[in-house]
C-alpha cells in the first residue's frame, strides 16, 4: 500500500513538472510565431545597431560589447487582425507577468506603454526585455542579448543614447519603424521625432538609474 502512494506521489509530481515546463517562456514564443504571417522578426547584431562608437571612454565600450544582439518581435495592427492582437497581446503580457521577470521600468499607460525587464540578476544580466504596446499600432517585444549585463551601465547607456552620445544605426530599425509607425512618414521625419524624444528617454533613464543606486 505505501509502495503504491509513493508510486501516485510520483506521477503527480511528474504531472505538476510537466505542466510547469509546458508554460510558455518568451523564447518558446518567439520560436513559435517567427513564421507566422500577422509578426514581423528582426535579428539585430549589436555591431549593426550601434555602430562606430570608438570615440567613447573604455568602460563605455566595455558596456556596449557586453550586448551581443537584439531580437524584436511585433505585431503590427492593420485592420484586419484586432482578435489576434489582443490575443497574443495578453498572453505576451501573462508571460512577462512572471516573477521571473524583474520589472526595471515602465512608462506610459495601459493604452499605449512600455515595460522594460530583465532576466538574472542586477550585476550579471543575460537578457534584458523591452516591450512597447500601443493600442492603435500594436505592440513590439525586443530581447536584448549578452553576457554578463549591468543593469546601471545598461540605463547609463540608455541615458547617453538619449542624449545622442552614442551613434545608433537608425537605419537598421526602419523596418520596425516602417511597420509600426505611420507608412508616409519619411525617414527623416521619424529620426526628427526620435530626436524630439530624446529628452523623455532621458529623463526615465535618470529616474531609474536614482533607483537603481
Amino acid at each position: 500500500m505505501k509502495k503504491k502512494i509513493n508510486i501516485l506521489m510520483l506521477l503527480v509530481a511528474g504531472l505538476a513538472l510537466v505542466s510547469c515546463n509546458n508554460e510558455p517562456t518568451l523564447q518558446s514564443y518567439y520560436v513559435d510565431h517567427q513564421d507566422n504571417k500577422n509578426f514581423m522578426i528582426l535579428d539585430l547584431p549589436a555591431s549593426l545597431l550601434l555602430s562606430d562608437n570608438s570615440q567613447l571612454e573604455e568602460k563605455d565600450q566595455k558596456v556596449i560589447k557586453s550586448i551581443k544582439k537584439a531580437v524584436v518581435l511585433a505585431l503590427p495592427l492593420n485592420g484586419n487582425n484586432q482578435e489576434i492582437y489582443e490575443k497574443e497581446r495578453d498572453v505576451v503580457e501573462k508571460i512577462l507577468d512572471d516573477k521571473k521577470y524583474n520589472l526595471l521600468m515602465r512608462m506610459g499607460s495601459v493604452q499605449s506603454g512600455v515595460r522594460i525587464a530583465y532576466l538574472g540578476e542586477e550585476d550579471a544580466i543575460d537578457e534584458i526585455i523591452v516591450y512597447g504596446n500601443d493600442e492603435e499600432k500594436g505592440f513590439a517585444l525586443a530581447r536584448v542579448l549578452g553576457d554578463n549585463m549591468n543593469v546601471g551601465e545598461i540605463m547609463k547607456l540608455a541615458k547617453s543614447v538619449g542624449n545622442g552620445e552614442v551613434n545608433v544605426n537608425i537605419n537598421s530599425l526602419e523596418p520596425l519603424m516602417d511597420m509600426l509607425g505611420n507608412q508616409k512618414d519619411s525617414l527623416n521625419n521619424r529620426i526628427d521625432k526620435k530626436q524630439g524624444q530624446q529628452e523623455v528617454i532621458k529623463d526615465a533613464s535618470e529616474d531609474t538609474i536614482q533607483e537603481s543606486v
